[in-house]
């Protein structure tokens, strides 16, 4: 019988020398696995020769043999060998083999949730196969053994008919860009198919998964709630049953499938070991505990890893299944999903998932003696986010503990708390028990944990609380994890009975319990007031917070640690307290949330004014939308990944590309050297001072690229690139901050041009206040969802290009790549069908990766596709410009303004090319008039990438600056921020520091509709009696007012308009991109008005640098206004043209006009190219909000309670759309001031923060409560284009409200303290600094009486 090395079936020793092991058999001389070449051995006993060594012996086959994978995909067989790498996920099949493109892909680590798919898995609660939502980024494709997988195209298309999941979400307004939409549809999908009936809170706390940059959620979870059991009147829809869940696209037919196609069965029915011989490692699949042991025994000297739910290398990469020779999937055994429940113990195997597991805790709550499982599910529930949830298991999450002591594990946490108990196996075949602190500094090699024992406290006096700390509401990873559990003797004073357990994760590297503290209140009284300082005081003294770059301050986490046991204490003995004390003891309440959406339009008008949803909503919503890595590859196409520096501010010493180059699939590797004779190496407009492509030699910045590898595919392309080994000299210290650029004197000079309105260093002089201060926000990553992405095409005769490009500026993209190949701008076509997610960042810098695709298809002469890393644009690409203020302010005892004098040093990073000072002085006083102004402008240079537009690039700053200077003054004269805010708001007639004259000024009007609809005096009086009532929960409330300058002068945009003559549709394009905004619904609409024809025959093509000639990019908010005035043009051109025809005849239809302009040979297309000008191109938007928060002072934890917009839409063309746009930008301003923050390593200058693990935009649970948006009714803009008004940006400055209000509850904090003085709180207010301004100490942690 012939046999194969490394390779499986499942025998028994015939020959006693030979080595039976699991499901193969091992040469007895040579030790070599084999399994038979020609299929699976019936049972019997066989001879064979090794192939090693040539040894003859005998063996007996007792079973089948399995050597590859099989699963379904919407229904469709697949069957998986060797051809593929262990490290290969799911998501990188399914879109590497053009079997699902609608599932994206964009963080490859489990954290911003576009990859959701369905699949079937082990339910040990039901004891059958169940449907989950995970994130197929995490799934190895080898894990997939039995599975069935469903994908957003297994659930409906706009041809054979939308889910209606698809469906409700486009109809809600829900996808904008449509990037994350997939996800958000198969994530519901999930939660119906598991949970047909969930509640609205069911659905919220389900939706932790997807990370969405446009839409706010709101629009989101009202979709999705109208589906919930208990779901409000305003949101239509409803519930829906199986059948119609369940209504998915035939695999087979393409239609919607009638029945059944396959049933869910068991995920492995046949309980077949696996082993695949792979390149370079080798699977495993036992199905039995002995089978593993024998593995594990095996491999014991090997680099194996046991695989279960993979998630754990989005935290540490080190543990990723490309870095192990051996890999052993945990999912076949079966017992490991055992769950155990008696009087004295619960028993949960290794293979029990969060998600499991936190039903198990809900589900016995009620249990006396398992009463703390309500608080455990409520942290388990917080862990990650629900795909993880489903995929991982408690016993992955503390192997990742053993690994990194410094890992804040949640499991560890709540574990070692309750003193739970390890049972491990060994792969000699002994089982022990293990405290979990042993488990900490056990050699997990050779070993595997094999179940966990939680004891039941039936006495009823024993109290268990955790604590998970962290900075975003869901999906985020704890400053701080703390445990404790109490036995107490209610009657004696609170009396520890027992030795308590307090356990600390996220204080350093080896601290767990806090010995001390719990030594001490052993048989204490903790109702004792004395007893509790003493506690706190010892606690205080063991806990020492390591000191690590990236992590919260030391102070703040020890801080926290010791108020956290406080907080334990309150809600223990909360009688003890005074009234006012007993809000420490709770957590914030958050409620399910709404929001309120108001508007007009004009029914004489429609389409125009029309509220409808985005024409592409149905096409992004099924997944059936394209985005450029979506398009399919075509022959002899090859990836790229750029080799970035590791270091800020150093020379290029040597670059040995040769491991790189040896590594299989690899091509090429290119760098400065390799343009071209003439080229440019540069990226930059030619208008700008130059950015290299790639560095020449000197390093400016962590991050710079320094060359691209070319390989086969973009796994090998993107590990190629990080074998790239580089040297530096002459290495120096970066330039980092701010304050260091200007204690350096490091600005790039003459750029800025100042503004100075009359004398106001006299003003300020002859004031009878003169206020001094320095306010400073930092960077903000765009996180588009869509990375950057080019693909590049030779053309035939090998000298121009065509490109497909995620850009929001295809002209400057043209020129730039004609200028690094050294060939005319005419060989170069850029084509942008959609953008998922920009926000500024695809501008400038899309050009980067576009030129390293062209330079690379021009020496290759090979199509090439450059998707730019996750973490590479994070640390290549430049964000959103940081700001430092100096101010000083003059004003009088009535509080009017006098002068200012502001200095505002920005962030460039290493170059001042897209500096937003341009839009800074005509938006720096927002909506006040101030007689006198000195401004100055300073431009930081910094070993950083260079900080480019972002959302409201300078108006955001300058908003925020101007409004800290206004809560400052306010606070020195003693008078109420909104009321010192309208004793100087501007008049109309006024004239702004810009010199701007504003004629239609109506912002007192809209702030005093503000307080009316907002009953802001009343919420005002309520928010100081809840502060009087509670001193560790803090309310604050602030309204802001809005003045945002729009200038559309002279704004370039082709727009080409064309009518087919056989039926009379019609065809646009535009100068400007779709990227979430509905510009291509309005512009359809603006057509529609103006020709009068319907909607549903017009159509807006991809914009390209053909048709599309010369146009500015798309952005500042002016796009849709300016596209919209060129569509007008070309319906005017062909009206004018039209007219003689349609006046000679009789009502004519559309068609029929058509049909005779044809006929007499009439031109049916027209172009414009926009240039508008005059004062008319001018405008300003005004708003206001009003903002109500809660803190908890203890943690620093908040949440929004309500938002009250006010805004001037002028006329909206489509209000749904700018409601849409509004809110989007509102939440992405609540990113910017509340959760994201950017740190980066002091001595190299490489962004810490540069994954989801540690960078936070918001998620559904960080938007306001309570969410009121009112678009002024009746106020057309006189200056606008169809008396409409812009709204993609001026929302996102409203947003500073937040921290405003946030800064009022500090404020009252600090007031019960009597430190009720002025501080700056600069941007973003994250939890810790919130905690930190409330100057919280030991001595205030007391019961108050």
């Amino acid at each position: 019988m012939m046999l194969v090395t490394d390779q499986s079936a499942e025998v028994d020793s015939q020959d006693m020398s030979t080595k039976a092991l699991g499901n193969f058999v091992q040469c007895p001389v040579c030790r070599t696995s084999h399994v038979p070449t020609n299929g699976a051995l019936k049972d019997g006993v066989y001879a064979s020769t090794c192939e090693n060594c040539g040894h003859f012996f005998k063996f007996k086959a007792t079973g089948p043999l399995k050597s590859s994978v099989n699963f379904t995909i919407n229904g469709t067989s697949y069957s998986v060998g060797n051809q593929y790498a262990a490290a290969l996920s799911l998501n990188e099949f399914m879109r590497s083999q053009g079997v699902s493109y609608g599932t994206k892909v964009m963080c490859m680590e489990g954290g911003c949730g576009v990859c959701l798919v369905t699949t079937t898995l082990y339910d040990p609660i039901t004891k059958a196969v169940q449907t989950y939502t995970v994130n197929s980024c995490l799934v190895p494709l080898y894990t997939c053994d039995g599975m069935q997988v469903t994908t957003i195209e297994g659930l409906g298309n706009p041809r054979d008919g939308l889910h209606p999941i698809q469906d409700r979400l486009a109809q809600y307004n829900g996808s904008q860009c449509g990037f994350c939409s997939p996800a958000q549809v198969m994530n519901m999908y999930g939660l119906l198919k598991r949970t047909p009936n969930p509640t609205m809170q069911q659905v919220e706390n389900a939706y932790d998964a997807s990370i969405c940059r446009c839409t706010g959620y709101r629009p989101i979870l009202d979709a999705m709630k109208s589906f919930a059991s208990d779901s409000a009147p305003n949101l239509p829809g409803g519930t829906i049953d199986i059948e119609e869940l369940d209504k998915k696209i035939c695999s087979k037919t393409g239609k919607t499938c009638t029945g059944r196609c396959s049933s869910e069965g068991q995920t492995d029915p046949e309980h077949v070991p696996l082993h695949i011989v792979l390149q370079g490692s080798q699977w495993y699949k036992p199905t039995t505990r002995q089978q593993l042991y024998a593995l594990l025994g095996q491999h014991k000297g090997d680099n194996y890893r046991l695989v279960f739910g993979n998630s754990g290398y989005g935290v540490y990469k080190e543990i990723g299944p490309w870095m192990y020779d051996v890999l052993i999937d945990l999912r076949g055994i079966q017992e490991f999903y055992d769950i155990s429940i008696d009087s004295s113990k619960v028993l949960f195997g290794p293979s029990i998932t969060l998600t499991n597991m936190m039903e198990v805790f809900e589900k016995n709550s009620t249990n006396p003696g398992l009463s703390y499982f309500r608080d455990f599910a409520s942290h388990v529930a917080v862990i990650a986010n629900t795909g993880v949830r489903n995929l991982g298991s408690w016993a992955g999450n503390l192997m990742l503990k053993n690994l990194h002591t410094e890992f804040p594990s949640d499991v560890f946490t709540m574990f070692e708390t309750v003193g739970a108990t390890l049972f491990i196996g060994s792969s000699d075949g002994s089982e022990k028990s293990y405290s979990l602190m042993d488990f900490l500094n056990l050699d997990m090699k050779g070993k595997v944990i094999l179940s966990v024992m939680l004891p039941t406290f039936p006495s009823g006096d024993v109290y268990v609380k955790t604590f998970k700390i962290t900075p975003r509401h869901q999906n985020a990873h704890a400053y701080v994890t703390a445990g404790f559990r109490m036995q107490l003797d209610r009657n004696n004073n609170f009396t520890l009975k027992t030795k308590p357990s307090l356990v600390y994760g996220g204080i350093n590297k080896t601290l767990v319990h806090a010995s001390n503290t719990e030594a001490f209140l052993q048989g204490k009284q903790l109702g004792d007031p004395a007893v509790l300082q003493r506690a706190i005081a010892t606690l205080s003294a063991e806990l020492v917070p390591d000191t690590t770059p990236g992590l919260s301050s030391t102070t703040y986490r020890k801080n926290l640690a010791v108020s956290l046991f406080y907080k334990c204490v309150l809600g223990m003995c909360g009688e003890k307290a005074a009234a006012r004390f007993q809000s420490g003891g709770t957590n914030l309440m958050r409620p399910v949330s709404s929001g309120t959406q108001t508007y007009d339009s004009h029914k004489d008008e429609y389409p125009l004014t029309q509220p409808m949803t985005k024409v592409d909503a149905p096409l992004q919503t099924s997944g059936t939308a394209q985005y450029i890595n979506d398009v399919p590859p075509v022959q002899r196409e090859v990836c790229a990944s750029f080799v970035i520096s590791n270091v800020g501010n150093a020379d290029i010493d040597t670059v040995d590309t040769s491991a790189a180059l040896s590594y299989p699939g690899v091509l090429k590797y290119i760098s400065a050297a390799d343009i071209p004779q003439g080229g440019r190496n540069s990226f930059s407009a030619t208008f700008f001072l130059p950015e290299e492509i790639f560095c020449s030699g000197r390093v400016l910045y962590s991050g710079q690229p320094i060359g691209l590898i070319v390989a086969v595919d973009k796994l090998s392309a993107d590990t190629a690139a990080s074998m790239v080994k580089v040297t530096y000299k002459n290495v120096q210290p970066p330039i980092i901050t701010m304050e260091d650029a200007i204690q350096k004197k490091s600005v790039f000079p003459n750029v800025v041009k100042g503004i100075k309105v009359g004398d106001a260093a006299a003003a300020i002089a002859g004031s009878d206040h003169q206020i001094t201060g320095r306010i400073q926000m930092g960077h903000q990553y765009h996180f588009h969802m869509e990375t950057q992405v080019s693909i590049c095409y030779p053309a035939e005769d090998g000298v121009g290009v065509s490109l497909l490009s995620s850009t929001q500026w295809s002209d400057m993209e043209q020129i730039v790549v004609a200028k690094l190949l050294n060939i005319p701008e005419s060989r170069v076509n850029v084509t942008v069908p959609r953008l998922g997610g920009s926000y500024g960042a695809k501008i400038t810098r899309a050009a980067l990766p576009a030129c390293a695709a062209a330079l690379a298809t021009h020496i290759l002469r090979r199509p090439v596709r450059l998707a730019m890393n996750f973490h590479t644009n994070m640390k290549t690409i430049g964000k959103r410009f940081p700001y430092l203020a100096d101010y000083t302010v003059g004003v009088n005892n009535d509080g009017k303004l006098n002068g200012i004098k502001l200095t505002a040093n920005a962030d460039c990073g290493v170059s001042p090319n897209d500096n937003a000072f341009i839009a800074f002085g005509p938006c720096m006083d927002n909506a006040y008039y101030c007689p006198t102004w000195d401004f100055k402008g300073v431009l930081l240079k910094t070993n950083t990438a260079v900080n480019t537009a972002c959302r409201s690039p300078g108006s955001c700053p300058a908003n925020f600056i101007m409004e800290s200077m206004m809560e400052h003054v306010a606070k020195v004269l003693n008078k109420d921020p909104l009321e010192f805010r309208k004793l100087n708001l501007f008049n109309k007639g006024q004239t702004t520091a810009a010199g701007m004259f504003l004629k239609y000024c109506n912002i007192k009007d809209m702030v005093a509709q503000l307080e009316t609809s907002a009953d802001v005096q009343t919420r005002k009086q309520q928010v100081a009696a809840f502060n009087q009532a509670n001193r560790w929960k803090k309310k604050g409330i602030s309204v802001v007012p809005l003045r945002f300058d729009i200038p559309y002068t002279q704004i370039n945009y082709s727009v080409y308009l064309t009518v087919y003559h056989g039926d009379g549709s019609v065809a646009i394009s535009i100068g400007s991109v779709e990227n979430g905004q509905g510009i291509n619904t309005k512009m359809m609409q603006v057509c529609a008005f103006e020709l009068g024809i319907p909607l549903d025959i017009i159509t807006v093509k991809p914009m390209t640098t053909f048709v599309d000639t010369n146009s500015f990019a798309t952005g500042g908010s002016v796009s849709s206004d300016v596209n919209a005035l060129g569509v007008i043009q070309c319906c005017q051109q062909l009206k004018t043209r039209m007219a003689p025809v349609k006046a000679e005849m009789v009502n004519p239809t559309w068609q029929q006009l058509v049909a005779k302009c044809y006929s007499e040979r009439m031109d049916l297309s027209a172009r414009s190219y926009t240039d508008p000008t005059g004062d008319s191109t001018k405008y300003n938007i005004y708003g206001a909000t009003c903002t109500e928060v809660e803190v908890d002072v203890l943690t620093g934890e908040n949440q929004i309670n309500r938002v009250d917009i006010l805004y001037d839409c002028g006329e909206s063309m489509n209000p749904e759309i700018d409601i849409g746009q509004a809110e989007g930008a509102f939440v992405m301003g609540l990113g910017y001031w509340m959760t994201e923050q950017m740190i980066f390593d002091p001595t190299t200058g490489t962004a810490l923060t540069d994954g989801t693990w540690e960078y936070k935009p918001p998620l559904g649970k960080d938007i306001p409560i309570d969410f009121r948006i009112q678009f002024l009714k009746n106020a057309p803009n006189p200056r606008g284009v169809l008396r409409a008004k812009a709204v993609g940006e001026p929302p996102l400055c409203m947003a500073a409200s937040a921290l405003f209000a946030v800064k009022h509850a500090i404020e009252a904090a600090r007031k019960d303290i009597s430190q009720d003085t002025f501080f700056p709180l600069d941007g973003p207010a994250t939890v810790d600094r919130i905690q930190t301004g409330c100057q919280v100490n030991n001595s205030h942690l007391v019961y108050g009486n």
